[in-house]
């Protein structure tokens, strides 16, 4: 062990002193880490927010939508609902499309709202920028608890949240229904596919969403789903298919979040494919490293010679020499994926990918360092052998008379 400190100490002042030589290639070799670590981790990055965006719109891994459509066009979601307390499902929502008018400012405006249950939030990763998400309770209130994005909630004006200022809803136009709601939580923007977030959007609990001005009474279920472990969800799954009865002529719906749960795959190949081409770019600066050595070396054959004649061994020589080098990249390793690691954890980075559809960001990922400094350690051995071959093949005599 204090050979090996001894040879890195040694590896780190003869670079203070050759600096100016291998500088370049170092440069070189930091920026290939540096794009290697970045691309692996921006990677990670573009996985997360799609897979995020997916959850977003169509559930977490292990969600099932299931759906029985009967022959009169109805949805029967009573039989879906006791199968899932059959299966022991703690976590299922209602989700249905309706709409309501709100005032605003500017007048009156059409406004979406989705009913849905207490457990859509976390099964669709909704994220609260504000206030909270509901509950059971909400259910007993007399004028309807909403949460609304984050452009309604701009737009009418940024009232307080909970018990605050109520918002007044309408019905449909020519008629004098009216209502109050309480806004109880914000939450982000979804973002449009090709363009900007998708207007004013608003949330409500499906028991009380009857109680909104133009609702005939509770609205129709579109769609219901289930969250059980992503190992449980096939068999689930074919359980529901066998066991809920469309009745004639009708059929049952279900579809499975874990059947494409391999489409973020084609990220990765494609990071894998970047990174390969920063690879490529780390070779080269490897390249130069060598040849710098080897250049190096020319000056320094007197020097080797002198510590061989007072007892420097074969192996010793050949550790300090390559030492040289991995030390040196190494260096420039750990700058270039600390570059790295700090430019994808600047704030404005994380907006963008926000915007995009990120809900949580997730933490740089520690394979990517690794990869990186590996990278770096391993262009080092690579780059410094064949100088440290070349150390130890020199004759005494021929070095000291040099």
């Amino acid at each position: 062990m204090t050979g090996l400190i001894a040879s890195i100490v040694e590896a780190y002042g003869e670079l203070r002193v050759n600096k100016n030589r291998i500088m370049l290639a170092l440069i070189g070799v930091g920026f290939s880490v540096f794009a290697l670590t970045a691309v692996l981790g921006a990677g990670s990055l573009f996985k997360a927010t799609f897979e995020q965006m997916t959850e977003a719109q169509s559930g977490r891994a292990g969600v099932i939508q299931v759906a029985v459509h009967r022959a009169d066009g109805t949805n029967d979601t009573a039989q879906v609902i006791d199968e899932f307390e059959t299966l022991q499902v703690t976590h299922w929502t209602r989700s249905s499309e309706t709409s309501t008018r709100v005032q605003m400012s500017t007048g009156v405006r059409a406004l979406p709202v989705q009913a849905v249950d207490p457990a859509y939030a976390d099964m669709y990763r909704v994220k609260l920028l504000e206030g909270r998400w509901f509950t059971a309770a909400d259910e007993d209130r007399l004028a309807p608890a909403l949460v609304v994005n984050q452009s309604m909630y701009e737009e009418i004006g940024s009232p307080p949240l909970g018990n605050g200022v109520p918002v007044s809803l309408h019905g449909p136009e020519g008629t004098t229904e009216t209502a109050r709601a309480v806004i109880i939580g914000v939450v982000k923007d979804v973002p449009g596919i090709f363009g900007p977030p998708q207007g004013m959007e608003a949330m409500v609990l499906f028991e009380t969403a009857s109680g909104l001005p133009g609702a005939e009474g509770a609205p129709e279920v579109q769609q219901i789903s289930a969250w059980v472990p992503p190992e449980d969800s096939f068999a689930v799954a074919d359980h529901l298919a066998a066991a809920l009865d469309p009745g004639p002529d009708g059929d049952v719906s279900i579809q499975n979040t874990m059947d494409w749960a391999g489409e973020a795959d084609i990220i990765d190949y494609l990071s894998y494919a970047i990174a390969g081409i920063a690879g490529l770019v780390l070779i080269l600066g490897a390249m130069g490293l060598v040849n710098i050595s080897l250049v190096s070396m020319r000056y320094r054959i007197r020097e080797i010679g002198i510590r061989r004649s007072y007892g420097a061994t074969g192996a010793r020589i050949f550790v300090g020499v390559m030492m040289e080098s991995v030390v040196a990249t190494v260096i420039a390793g750990a700058i270039g994926v600390t570059l790295a690691v700090a430019l994808l954890r600047l704030p404005i980075i994380i907006e963008q990918f926000e915007k995009a559809g990120l809900v949580e960001a997730p933490p740089f990922p520690m394979s990517a360092v690794l990869v990186g400094m590996g990278a770096a350690t391993l262009v080092g051995i690579l780059a410094g052998a064949l100088p440290a071959i070349v150390a130890t093949r020199i004759k005494v005599i021929d070095a000291i008379r040099s």
